[in-house]
């Protein structure tokens, strides 16, 4: 008798985690009211009053130590599909612990025709598939439901990881085909997957959640996956498919799967699951038959926007650019809860998730769960009439859209036609038939020495000129810009030229030049 009290104490140990889930766990009135009513329980009343009768009813299985009306209390509040149309009959027996002898079902409905099968709620499987019988003993993990697979059956017990705080450690799996039948339509059905589930609890839905230090490995290879997630974002992280590397062909070999841990402060628990793969193209195609925000619905929403005398509504201009993927949309969807109208592609959002699962809406940040996604009939119609070069129309505030019209400067033959190059100064040189548009020449001060005209030798290739004997139209030439170089390079030299010329003709230790009369010539050669 003590071995069986101890069974029973470990069946109500998730009576708490239970109990939580009816209260915190998202189920709606009319579930609610379904499972008072399979307990002979008032199913009128409001929410707080359905849960309260629900919850005192777990606690009196729980007291009086009834395993069978307990599991089948727990069993249709995870799955309430299971949920019969009427109150359970009386079963067999009542009040004594059934479960206590292993591998017998308990009697009356909740027998063997009754899994831990996934309905939308438990990840477990069970006999719903018609290839494990139902094991009262079994230890099933609960993960929160992903539009990306769904569960078809867990491959064994989960395994518990315990906390290593100073060192390694390596738990092991072994899976062999011939132990579980189902895994056979892996051969002939590309969907149906192996992953590998990790958990921080036991009880309740879990999300995916492996430790901070790990790697996998199936029949002695690394499996390269993200065992992190997203930083700092729970619930981001994907379980790990290893269907590839399992040997499944050959029915009693044993596959392998190895997970190696290290630095953890708490347990972990690990688990199988065979799922089936719901591809992205499928879950579009869920969109654009479901349900949607009409066209209607958005024009109303701007009229009384713009008729609200607190706000100030002007045109705005709506992108028709996915923010995610920057192409132009293709289905355009958003959460009911948003409330702007800019949209985003559907597809491109799902593979997003697909890859690291956080449900937010990429404009607002806002929670953007698969299942409050519709499309928006608003600025569908727009896509749908606008060519694809369109990538931004603008919105009235009373939801009349027109093409938006870029302002440019005008321009002639590619090159924008500006004003501000009126003062640029271009030398143009004719020789024969060509014309030579080219940088004037710098000139520089002449230094007198003996009875000529001596000039520094300027870096420019031209003819130098005095600029004191002045040009045939009496003015002085004006600088000019070379436009086939910058101006920073231009810039500098005829600013510094003057000081330049002046540092190399005198040192600081010379004397002022002093004029002296040549030597008289014979012949045009200087005589001395």
């Amino acid at each position: 008798m003590a071995s069986m009290g101890g069974s029973v104490d470990q069946d109500f140990s998730d009576a708490e985690p239970l109990m939580r889930f009816v209260r915190d766990g998202g189920l709606i009135n009319r579930t609610l009211a379904s499972i008072c009513q399979a307990e002979a329980l008032g199913k009128s009343g409001v929410k707080n009053e359905l849960q309260a009768r629900i919850i005192s009813r777990i606690k009196e299985y729980r007291d009086q130590r009834d395993v069978a009306k307990y599991e089948r209390l727990r069993h249709i509040i995870y799955n309430p599909a299971a949920i019969p149309a009427g109150p359970f009959p009386p079963l067999t027996g009542a009040g004594t612990p059934q479960r206590s002898t292993p591998g017998a079902a308990p009697a009356g409905v909740f027998g063997a025709s009754i899994s831990q099968g996934h309905n939308g709620y438990n990840m477990g499987g069970g006999s719903a598939n018609g290839y494990r019988p139902y094991n009262n003993h079994q230890k099933i993990l609960e993960f929160k439901p992903s539009p990306f697979f769904k569960p078809e059956q867990q491959l064994g017990d989960m395994t518990i990881c315990d906390k290593m705080e100073h060192h390694r450690h390596t738990v092991k799996i072994n899976l062999k085909a011939a132990d579980y039948p189902f895994l056979s339509r892996t051969l002939s059905d590309p969907s149906i997957r192996v992953m590998v589930f990790c958990a921080a609890e036991d009880k309740g839905l879990q999300d995916v959640t492996f430790p901070h230090q790990s790697e996998l490995k199936v029949n002695g290879g690394e499996i390269k996956a993200n065992l992190r997630g997203l930083k700092n974002k729970p619930g981001s992280t994907r379980p790990v498919d290893i269907t590839k590397e399992l040997r499944l062909k050959i029915s009693n070999y044993v596959n392998t799967v190895e997970m190696t841990y290290a630095l953890t402060q708490k347990r972990f628990y690990i688990a199988l699951y065979a799922v089936k793969a719901v591809p992205v193209e499928d879950l579009v195609s869920v969109l654009k038959v479901g349900k949607k925000i009409t066209e209607r619905t958005v024009l109303e929403d701007m009229l009384n926007k713009s008729r609200d005398t607190d706000i100030v509504t002007t045109a705005s201009v709506l992108s028709l650019k996915c923010p995610l993927s920057t192409l132009r949309i293709d289905l355009p969807c958003r959460s009911i809860s948003c409330r702007h109208n800019q949209c985003f592609d559907a597809t491109s959002y799902l593979q997003l998730q697909e890859q690291g699962p956080t449900w937010l809406c990429p404009i607002c940040n806002n929670s953007a769960p698969f299942n409050n996604l519709m499309v928006d009939e608003y600025v569908l119609n727009i896509l749908k009439n606008t060519s694809r070069s369109v990538d931004q129309v603008t919105i009235q505030p009373d939801g009349k859209w027109s093409l938006g019209i870029k302002n440019e400067n005008s321009r002639l033959n590619g090159v924008a036609s500006t004003s501000d190059d009126d003062d640029d100064l271009v030398e143009v040189t004719k020789s024969g038939d060509s014309v030579r548009m080219g940088t004037p020449q710098m000139y520089r001060t002449p230094v007198p020495v003996g009875n000529h005209l001596q000039r520094s030798v300027s870096t420019s290739s031209g003819p130098l000129r005095d600029p004191g004997s002045g040009s045939t139209n009496g003015k002085r030439p004006a600088p000019v810009i070379d436009l086939t170089s910058s101006g920073d390079e231009d810039d500098a030299p005829l600013a510094r030229a003057p000081k330049r010329q002046h540092t190399n003709s005198y040192s600081a230790s010379s004397a002022a030049p002093v004029y002296r009369p040549p030597p008289p010539t014979t012949n045009g050669y200087p005589h001395y």
